[in-house]
């Protein structure tokens, strides 16, 4: 069985208002924190991640906007719905 089917999947709809106030589409939003726009396309589509990379995108957005220290307040497991 495959371990991925088990992992925990999770959502940020903070960080989604937050690239969307900032940023005009993915492909420039993708350029600025230095990621693929496929992972803010899937951002923007409300489509579950993993958690380091929600964690990642929420360190690079922090870094660049000063929107403060990165807490697990701002990412939501999809198990707890």
């Amino acid at each position: 069985m495959s371990k991925k089917k088990d992992r925990a999947w999770f959502d940020s709809p903070k960080l989604r208002e937050l690239v969307a106030q900032h940023y005009a589409n993915d492909q420039i939003a993708a350029s600025a924190l230095a990621t693929d726009p496929r992972v803010l396309a899937r951002l923007r589509e409300r489509t579950p991640m993993a958690k380091a990379t929600l964690l990642k995108l929420l360190r690079r957005f922090a870094m660049q906007h000063a929107i403060g220290a990165v807490t697990d307040e701002l990412i939501v497991d999809t198990r707890s719905r």
